[in-house]
């Protein structure tokens, strides 16, 4: 990251540690990338990626350590954030019905509008709810995609996607009202490959702000690069023919194209996070920096060549780990940079918008609002595991207990279990669903996710309704 861009971070933060009044609406800012894991962010461990605005919103604000998507899939995980309902009952996926209309009103976005704020959308939408419904909502909408995601301007120049969608947010900040609170999203494409260019470098387009970027950087291999990880899979996921097997030779099958396109990943994340410091450069000019909550979030993991695989859409630690950060500039010094070990879900960002924008949580919401870990309240009834859980007409349909220890996944359409000791085995290696020992854990947890799938009502016509 060049020099002036540093300097512009370090300085905007220093402003945005202000607090305001508890008592003001606070505006709301939610980013959310594409296809990015936990641990492609510096304050999330790797030392080699260039992150400092993202690592300087951690450590002002809160960074969660446990975060998980609900469902390993772009436009289902899209349509979960909006509504705060599961896949199973939201039931939407690619080229399948939309949520259905009654969900529409409970969509964070609704609610809010309908508590005064302004309402703002740029980006990926890619997800669909009936008649348009959540897309009517938003007061500006600006859909942003890639294809290429290099977009040729009016004077001729290009300009990618992720500056695009930045833009459009500080457009729509200079245009909102003074006197009236807002919440704007902005979805990036980044950092999703381009699946109709596989030439490699091409596949992951960066910003031209990040040219050049970690070319004298080695970048390690694939942790779980080894053939004894993608052996350890379910048979069905090992097949020549399964999508993350099959885009396993188009980015990461042979050294040289894993280090091109690694790097070029990196330089979209990277890139994410150089815009993020135009966007909060832009509040601090508005005067908006000490009553603005800014949250960073991803749809879903990434296999980075981990397991022999590419893609998401399995039940693995690393299709399902997200980073979230939550800045809120009101938090007193004292509750600052902490790390929230608690389990949590983006079927929670819903719930946790809404309170946010001071308004009651619905029922309907099946996620629990994260303002009081935010505020760092000790909370003794907090979940002790996750249900996620994988839904299509195509492929690898399957749900899952994820607790603190254990992880127990059912492919229902294949009739394959699976169970990890996430203590003794956190590779998730060692498949215990048959072993004798583990018969009551297995029982206790096939047991939870019937309770998981009985609580969360199927929507209809969805497939997927029993638990082994």
């Amino acid at each position: 990251m060049n020099k002036q861009l540093l300097t512009i971070t370090a300085a905007l933060f220093g402003l945005l540690a202000g607090w305001v009044s508890a008592e003001e609406q606070p505006n709301i800012i939610f980013l959310l990338a594409d296809d990015q894991r936990n641990d492609v962010l510096g304050c999330y461990g790797n030392e080699l990626i260039q992150t400092p605005t993202l690592d300087r919103l951690a450590a002002e604000g809160v960074r969660f350590e446990n975060a998980f998507c609900e469902v390993p899939i772009c436009a289902a995980s899209r349509a979960t954030i909006l509504s705060g309902l599961s896949q199973r009952t939201h039931g939407y996926n690619f080229r399948e019905p939309p949520v259905p209309a009654e969900y529409v009103a409970t969509s964070y976005p609704a609610l809010l509008k309908a508590a005064g704020y302004r309402v703002g959308f740029a980006g990926k939408y890619g997800t669909a709810f009936a008649d348009q419904g959540v897309k009517n909502t938003f007061d500006f909408f600006r859909a942003i995609g890639r294809n290429p995601y290099l977009k040729k301007m009016p004077d001729g120049s290009l300009r990618h996607e992720t500056d695009l969608c930045v833009d459009a947010g500080i457009e729509f900040i200079e245009s909102n009202p003074q006197d009236q609170p807002f919440c704007l999203s902005i979805s990036f494409n980044a950092s999703h490959a381009e699946d109709s260019d596989l030439r490699p470098g091409f596949h992951f387009q960066w910003p031209e702000s990040t040219d050049g970027l970690y070319d004298d950087v080695e970048l390690p291999a694939p942790n779980l690069g080894d053939e004894k990880y993608f052996k350890a899979m379910p048979p069905f996921l090992q097949d020549v023919q399964e999508l993350s097997r099959k885009r396993f030779f188009w980015r990461w099958d042979t050294p040289e194209k894993y280090q091109i396109n690694m790097r070029a990943y990196y330089r979209m994340i990277t890139g994410i996070d150089n815009a993020i410091a135009r966007l909060l450069h832009e509040l601090q000019a508005q005067g908006l920096d000490r009553n603005t909550i800014i949250v960073y979030s991803a749809d879903n993991g990434y296999l980075m060549g981990d397991r022999g695989s590419a893609g998401k859409w399995n039940h693995y630690e690393q299709s399902l780990r997200i980073p979230l950060i939550i800045y809120d500039p009101r938090l007193p010094e004292a509750q600052r940079g902490r790390v929230v070990a608690e389990l949590v879900n983006n079927i929670d960002m819903a719930p946790t918008f809404v309170e946010l924008g001071g308004v009651a949580v619905p029922d309907v919401h099946q996620g629990r609002s994260l303002v009081p870990l935010v505020e760092g309240q000790t909370i003794s009834d907090w979940r002790e595991d996750i249900f996620c859980e994988h839904m299509f007409f195509l492929y690898n349909n399957w749900h899952s207990v994820r607790g603190k220890r254990f992880k127990y996944a059912s492919y229902y359409d294949d009739g394959y279990e699976c169970l990890y000791d996430l203590e003794k085995d956190p590779t998730e290696l060692v498949n215990l669903a048959a072993n004798p020992e583990y018969a009551a854990v297995r029982k206790q947890l096939a047991k939870r996710l019937e309770d998981y799938l009985q609580a969360y009502p199927k929507a209809p016509g969805k497939q997927g309704t029993s638990a082994p």
